[in-house]
């Protein structure tokens, strides 16, 4: 009987933490996130709306934050020219990865399809601020040669993790190694093999 009680809280601990608590599953390389993601540009806040969820919905698990943003460059995903806007959600409650945008403020997003076609961002995404970028992840971002993100995930360069075998990257081993290839390397296709460039730097 304690067992099949021990079983039940487990269980329930877990689908409370499901339900409520934000969790991403180790980091990735920015490479990893912009071949994986559906949509990536960067632009300006120019409207935050919130939808509202039911009337007792107190904590906001059901609202959506939608933000309006202008293009200033799009790199992968986006129909819309530069300088038109496009809206982006993201869930009501930061517990439910829900993330906030500062009107007025530029961002860089990687972020997913919803249905019709609706574009998703989350806390696990990857969001930056151009001043928070190293010079090398600008110039992967911004740049479609052979030293982009862009191309080399075309060319599938894809796959950067523990068991890569050209661009090994083990997020929990050595955050600081992790850090450093996330800011400088590039996983770039070389001779039909994908190899690290600047990993030198770390």
């Amino acid at each position: 009987m304690f067992q099949k009680v021990l079983l039940l809280c487990i269980v329930l601990t877990w689908i409370t933490h499901d339900v409520h608590g934000c969790s991403c599953f180790g980091s990735q390389h920015p490479q990893s996130q912009f071949c994986s993601a559906n949509y990536v540009f960067y632009g300006k806040v120019s409207k935050e709306t919130l939808i509202p969820g039911p009337p007792d919905d107190t904590s906001n698990n059901f609202a959506i934050w939608k933000y309006t943003f202008r293009i200033i460059f799009k790199m992968k995903g986006v129909t819309e020219g530069v300088g038109q806007e496009i809206v982006v959600e993201t869930a009501g409650n930061d517990g439910l990865c829900g993330v906030r945008f500062t009107v007025g403020q530029s961002y860089m997003l990687m972020g997913k399809y919803i249905s019709d076609g609706k574009k998703s961002i989350g806390s696990c995404d990857f969001i930056r601020q151009l001043s928070s970028l190293s010079p090398y992840q600008t110039f992967y971002l911004f740049t479609r040669g052979v030293n982009s993100y862009n191309l080399n995930c075309r060319r599938r360069c894809n796959k950067i993790g523990p068991d890569s075998t050209g661009c090994k990257y083990e997020p929990g081993k050595n955050d600081k190694l992790n850090i450093c290839l996330a800011k400088n390397a590039l996983c770039k296709r070389e001779r039909r093999r994908c190899r690290w460039v600047n990993k030198e730097e770390c």
